[in-house]
């Protein structure tokens, strides 16, 4: 890492260029924690990174701290005072792959950190930046941390709602639009008791109007079966640093290793929502977006969504088309890359659609996907 990281601060743009490629590709490649004093020396050299005119180098400084961040644990939290509204910055770049980029370390920082906190120390920064495009791009991020972390830790009523309610009388329409998609994802959630929080912050009656029309499309997603969940009701919110200690990346591999061996994890507790597809023609349109959306160039918060699309096929009775097994067995490459990513949400998420009944019975001997996994 050390040749990488002199590579990245010489003066002409091609070498540098090529540094932070080969920065990312070393952090990828490598299994080992990072040391404090080498987190230090990353943070360092990727900060001026980001600044830099031109943007595949801003974008690869990112990737790289995406990579890094998976290895760093605690050591990396240290640097959060200066990383984070950095990173936030990023968000309202001129290229939509930096942006895309800096959206996607957010998400992997609340994953080996803690949403909460990201959400709040980035959130200052970004829910009243003055660029429109940091307010809209964090909107976007975080309806995927909705998505992704909502029943584990964010207290979204404390956190989330009162900011994203602020950006619906926003004066740029894209912002706007992301708000709204943020509390179409919170109520899908969450389910009809987030309507009742709602009315508590006394909205304009015109502004209900427009959300519950667009909310009376949404199917919210099933609750677990012991009760356990998400409560915009309790006034008892879980403290921002209760997680700290679990959610670290060593101990979220042995919690990750515990539930692939027993079967015994979130996404297989809680029921996929079925999706209905209603001729085979739709149904081929439906895999050959997941497949689009199943390459490492993606965000891995979409990479999942289209996992979780997979199983919603399933619920919805896709396997009784006869070009279901055809379908599925083109996602074989696809479904195989993602073994290579070394976020423990994606390995999960893949590990719980080969517990799925239906799903095994393709899955087994077309994927050789549950040896991999120790399932």
């Amino acid at each position: 890492m050390e040749e990488a990281l002199e590579m990245v601060r010489v003066k002409d743009t091609k070498e540098r260029m090529a540094g932070v490629e080969r920065l990312r590709q070393v952090l990828e490649a490598t299994t080992r924690s990072l040391s404090a004093a080498e987190v230090t020396a990353l943070v360092d050299a990727c900060m001026d990174l980001l600044k830099d005119s031109n943007f595949r180098v801003s974008q690869g400084a990112l990737q790289a701290l995406s990579a890094a961040a998976v290895l760093s644990g605690e050591n990396l939290k240290l640097h959060f005072n200066g990383l984070v509204p950095a990173v936030v910055e990023r968000l309202g770049d001129g290229k939509q792959p930096v942006r895309d980029a800096a959206r996607q370390l957010l998400i992997t920082l609340m994953e080996v950190s803690s949403p909460t906190i990201i959400v709040e120390r980035a959130g200052s920064y970004a829910w009243t930046h003055r660029s429109w495009r940091v307010r809209e791009e964090f909107a976007w991020t975080v309806t995927a941390a909705i998505g992704l972390f909502a029943s584990t830790e964010l207290p979204l009523q404390r956190v989330l709602l009162p900011h994203v309610l602020q950006l619906l009388t926003d004066s740029n329409q894209g912002v706007r639009e992301a708000a709204t998609s943020c509390i179409e994802e919170m109520y899908a959630q969450v389910g009809p008791q987030f309507c009742d929080e709602l009315h508590r912050h006394h909205l304009p009656s015109s502004m209900i109007k427009e959300i519950n029309a667009r909310l009376e499309k949404i199917q919210p997603k099933p609750q677990l079966s012991d009760g356990v969940g998400i409560s915009y009701i309790s006034a008892e919110m879980r403290p921002s640093f209760a997680n700290h200690k679990k959610n670290s990346p060593k101990v979220k591999i042995a919690q990750r290793e515990t539930s692939f061996s027993s079967g015994d994890n979130e996404s297989a507790e809680k029921p996929p929502v079925p999706i209905n597809v209603f001729s085979e023609k739709e149904l081929i349109k439906e895999f050959e977006n997941i497949a689009s959306m199943l390459v490492p160039e993606k965000d891995w918060s979409l990479r999942i969504a289209a996992m979780q699309r997979v199983e919603g096929l399933i619920f919805g009775g896709a396997i009784d088309y006869k070009s279901f097994p055809t379908l599925l067995k083109q996602l074989i490459a696809p479904l195989n890359t993602q073994l290579l990513d070394r976020r423990s949400s994606i390995v999960k998420q893949l590990a719980s659609q080969v517990t799925i009944v239906p799903f095994t019975t393709y899955l087994s001997g077309i994927l050789g996907l549950k040896p991999v996994l120790g399932l």
